[in-house]
């Protein structure tokens, strides 16, 4: 009768709005993760600059091969800056809907290639062979070359969770393209959050990082209408697939 579908159609509300409650619940704990992340990460070289000056004006420092390391760590610590401050100024462009992409007819194939000579530096440091199989040299698309940036995302990804001297196959057929690994994968609880805005899997691997990279590879996929997706086991590996819709 229509008091039983009336507590019926209650029911199912209740039920709806404690699941959002649940999941504002964990926005607000990945947002206040995230903040604090972030400012730990701006935090630390800014404080390694600033004592290294301050050593430095102060005339501390006397040794000239001191002094050159010196320098040399100001320089890393203030690329570190420069990369943060780049990937939130990228995600806060990307998630702006009134930005619009430049794009023009550009070949997919190309700018995987060179992602992929691009990300090779960093996977030699751990010893990784990145082993590329197509089947096709030109395929066209509409976009930009933010799709590098996306690509690397993904394949630097695979390098940091990798272990040492395995292999990450990149696989371009068809619509679909796929970046697989042979690393510890990813667990059940925290795949489907991934590509949240303010997510960080918490790992040794992943000591320094800040949440920001998938979320800035998934907003470009978006933009150029491609549909990214990841299947991961433990101790197996991950697998992240490209569809060009």
């Amino acid at each position: 009768d229509e008091i039983g579908e009336l507590a019926s159609t209650i029911d199912i509300l209740s039920s709806k709005l404690d699941e959002a409650s649940r999941e504002s619940e964990m926005l607000q704990k990945q947002r206040q993760d995230f903040i604090t992340n972030i400012s730990h990460e701006l935090r630390t070289p800014v404080t390694v600059i600033r004592g290294s000056l301050e050593a430095l004006c102060d005339g501390i420092i006397k040794d000239p091969e001191k002094i050159n390391d010196y320098y040399k760590q100001m320089l890393n610590d203030s690329k570190s800056l420069e990369r943060l401050v780049n990937d939130l100024l990228e995600l806060s462009r990307l998630q702006n809907a009134d930005f619009k992409i430049d794009m023009a007819e550009i070949n997919l194939c190309d700018v995987l290639k060179d992602a992929i000579r691009s990300a090779s530096n960093i996977a030699q440091t751990k010893n990784i062979k990145i082993e590329y199989h197509h089947n096709k040299d030109v395929f066209l698309i509409n976009g930009d070359y933010g799709l590098r940036q996306m690509f690397i995302i993904i394949i630097d990804n695979a390098v940091k969770f990798s272990y040492e001297s395995s292999k990450i196959y990149i696989d371009l057929k068809g619509q679909s393209k796929s970046i697989r690994d042979e690393g510890i994968g990813i667990s059940k609880e925290n795949l489907p959050y991934i590509f949240d805005r303010y997510y960080r899997v918490k790992s040794i691997e992943n000591k320094s990082g800040t949440g920001l990279g998938l979320t800035i590879a998934k907003q470009i996929a978006l933009r150029h209408n491609i549909n990214l997706s990841v299947v991961s086991k433990q101790g197996v590996g991950t697998t992240f697939e490209f569809y060009i819709k």
